[in-house]
């Protein structure tokens, strides 16, 4: 896709050596647990199997204190901090359309 296309060309010109771009099914990636620091959901209008299953996927593979950064594109701000922070997320901040959020323990910790 065009898209990861695009950050490789930019990591290679940048010639950034710590950032790996990686296309995967969001609700099953095959990473394992705690293997990501940063984990970006973009352009994620419809979910076949739900919202929730990608969070918890992205979830179990973060690191703890790993950050999803997480593109609003429909409904309102306040249902979707509650809906990952349910997931075990801390909502961290706001860039323009961007979420910002710190993987915590599920029980809030």
């Amino acid at each position: 896709p065009l898209a990861i296309e695009r950050v490789k060309e930019k990591i290679k010109r940048e010639g950034i050596k710590n950032v790996k771009p990686l296309l995967a099914n969001a609700s099953d990636t095959g990473l394992s647990d705690g293997s990501i620091d940063l984990a970006f959901l973009f352009g994620l209008r419809y979910v076949s199997d739900g919202l929730a299953n990608v969070l918890c996927e992205l979830h179990r593979v973060l690191k703890s204190g790993g950050t999803l950064s997480f593109e609003k594109t429909r409904g309102s701000e306040k249902d979707l901090i509650r809906d990952v922070e349910l997931v075990g997320f801390a909502y961290s901040g706001k860039q323009g359309r961007i979420f910002l959020f710190r993987k915590t323990n599920r029980n809030g910790g």
